[in-house]
């Protein structure tokens, strides 16, 4: 007997449904037709699948086209996306306004081709299971509700809708408050040359799941974030993109859920459909919330930018004890560090793609998308190009900064030298790597009268676990210097905020007095240091509205003090007496930024001073992260 599930009043329901009515009955049921559901439309199709597509937009393509991002950022190239992209960009250029629009013209025509339907404006309301085997949905659109019977279901609705209505476990937002990555809008201007430019901001933090939130973040976005251009004379604006980039949201659990130490360590996979590859594109200033396993990598070694390949298989795609259903889009199976590599658009385009195949292969074989023999859905990726050994990069560094493959390094010779650079990152990280192995070399190091030497080796120490670090990261902090290393383009971090990472990580009780000196002392933001950087440089993720050094050291700090207060519990009621202290005002938000609430700048300082204050009992976890 099937069971039909549905969400009435934000509570789930189930009823029986004996013989439900179907209207249709298809092969692939494809929820989401956007930036991974075209392309699974149009490779289900390409198969010879009957496919239905549905979408509650008015439009497909998601933000490469309704969102008006254009461009690519990392993510590899490859597959069915290839030919679209190229055929838009020359058609774009003689018929349309811009690649964008007939980037959508040409996946309409591919959906079509073969057959495939769509039926836009039109949202999924319940499901049919039996047992845990999805069997059907319901839909609603021209204010009627129709039942689809169907092989599989590929969720590339991004935010897991039909998995949420299937019962699927699933994640949301970083484990230390529950929120995910800033959203980005997007503005197109027509240049005083004629030619079209459009730009991406980082817009602030948003609940999409509250609809007057995510309404007010909109509204916020188009009336703050977009004065500057509209009084520029050198460009018209032309309009603001209505379709604004949420760059995370639920993620399911999955047979297979990848983590972000396997990526850093680079597991291999048997049975790869395609490969992600991007750095952990993380956006946001407020690293000190981000897990030590990342911020081992991205503050403590500087390796912000090194780009990672991630084998993706089936398993990552199927939502755990599930049957007759697959995920295609940024919602597929990882943690949520990966979820910054695995969602850049052309890798989505690519997981839709490899959904769509599998999806049809099942259907022709009566079997499901588990059982589809691999070797035929290698075949057809590997012959569209969607899944090449090319793919699998590796670490790197690869832009026009620094392109070149990452060794993490054995010898201390080799790692010796490269401490007492500028760029050590490789070489502090490799100390993590090593551990106790390369511990008395560090130790000895620390004695040299060369200060990036001794410096550098006390961090590589730190990130090792090893307290013999201590006195040297303390020295760090206390001189309060500015410098930062020059491992990347962009985002490098301050020594003396790492320096404060450490001691927090390794619960450096000693360091309290000096902590809170940071926190408590009216006169710490006069210090030179948070006012000799005065140009707005990319290298360390500046603008002239947001005091970058001065919002590490002191989110560091606030960080730092509570995994000391957790490391030793007798410590816990005085630490939370100088978090009460520190924020009791808006004075060190004031001294980050100017500009106002729900502001990306505004609003990336509140998240600190929320997240010491849920730690001294006094708020709670906010919005869908808490449940």
């Amino acid at each position: 007997m099937m069971i039909y599930r549905r969400m009435v009043n934000g509570k789930m329901m189930e009823t029986a449904a004996d013989q439900p009515q179907f209207a249709e009955n298809v092969d692939v049921l494809v929820a989401g037709v956007g930036t991974a559901g075209a392309l699974a439309v149009i490779a289900a199709s390409a198969q010879g699948a009957k496919v239905l597509g549905v979408d509650r937009l008015p439009g497909i393509g998601g933000m490469g086209t309704m969102g008006y991002v254009s461009g690519y950022y990392y993510g590899l190239a490859g597959g069915l996306q290839v030919d679209i992209d190229q055929e838009a960009q020359s058609m774009g250029r003689e018929h349309f306004l811009d690649r964008v629009e007939a980037k959508k013209y040409i996946m309409e025509n591919r959906i079509t081709e073969h057959g495939a339907r769509l039926s836009l404006e039109t949202t999924v309301t319940g499901v049919f299971m039996k047992g845990h085997t999805v069997k059907g949905v319901s839909l609603f659109s021209g204010g009627r509700q129709w039942n689809v019977a169907c092989g599989t279901v590929i969720d590339a609705t991004a935010d897991s809708a039909v998995c949420i209505l299937a019962g699927c476990a699933t994640r949301y937002g970083r484990e230390t408050d529950g929120i995910t990555r800033p959203f980005t809008s997007v503005k197109v201007w027509l240049n005083k040359n004629g030619t079209i430019t459009r730009t991406n901001h980082d817009s602030g933090y948003v609940n999409q799941y509250d609809p007057f939130k995510l309404s007010r973040g909109i509204l916020q976005a188009h009336a703050s974030q977009m004065l500057e251009e509209f009084s520029d004379e050198e460009k018209r604006v032309m309009f603001l993109a209505p379709f604004i980039g949420i760059r995370e949201g639920r993620i399911i659990d999955a047979e297979k859920n990848i983590t972000v130490g396997e990526v850093i360590a680079g597991r291999r996979e048997e049975e790869p459909l395609f490969y992600g590859y991007c750095d952990f594109d993380k956006h946001g200033k407020d690293h000190a919330l981000e897990t030590e396993e990342l911020q081992d990598l991205h503050v403590a070694a500087n390796l912000s930018t090194a780009c990672f390949s991630v084998p993706v298989t089936l398993r990552s795609m199927m939502p755990k004890g599930f049957k007759g259903l697959l995920v295609a889009g940024r919602h597929l199976g990882m943690d949520h560090d990966v979820a910054s590599i695995l969602r850049m658009q052309r890798d989505m385009q690519k997981c839709g793609e490899s959904a769509g195949v599998v999806a049809a292969l099942a259907a022709k074989r009566g079997v499901s998308p588990e059982q589809v023999p691999y070797g035929q859905v290698k075949a057809i990726l590997e012959a569209s190009g969607c899944l090449t050994e090319e793919h699998d990069k590796g670490i790197m560094f690869d832009d026009s900064f620094r392109r070149e493959r990452i060794q993490w390094m054995t010898d201390p010779q080799e790692i010796k030298a490269a401490l007492a650079t500028d760029m050590p990152g490789i070489a502090i990280y490799s100390c993590k790597l090593l551990g106790g192995k390369i511990a008395p070399q560090l130790k000895e190091w620390l004695a040299s009268g060369e200060q990036m030497l001794r410096y550098g080796s006390a961090i590589g120490l730190g990130l090792a676990a090893d307290a013999a670090a201590l006195p040297v990261l303390r020295q760090i902090v206390g001189a309060r210097d500015a410098f930062y290393f020059k491992d990347c383009r962009r985002t490098n971090q301050f020594r003396s905020a790492i320096a404060i990472y450490l001691l927090g990580k390794l619960g450096d009780r000693e360091s309290i007095p000096m902590l809170k000196e940071i926190l408590c002392d009216e006169g710490e933001y006069n210090k030179p240091l948070y006012h000799e950087i005065k140009e707005i440089s990319y290298k360390v993720n500046g603008n002239k509205n947001f005091n970058g050094l001065y919002f590490q050291i002191v989110s560091q700090t606030t960080v730092a003090l509570i995994r000391i207060a957790r490391a030793h519990p007798e410590l816990q009621a005085g630490i939370k007496d100088i978090l009460r202290e520190a924020f009791r005002d808006d004075r060190h938000l004031l001294h980050v930024t100017t500009l106002p609430k729900l502001t990306f700048e505004y609003e990336t300082v509140q998240n600190i001073k929320s997240y010491a204050l849920r730690f001294c009992g006094t708020e709670q976890m906010p919005g869908p992260g808490a449940q």
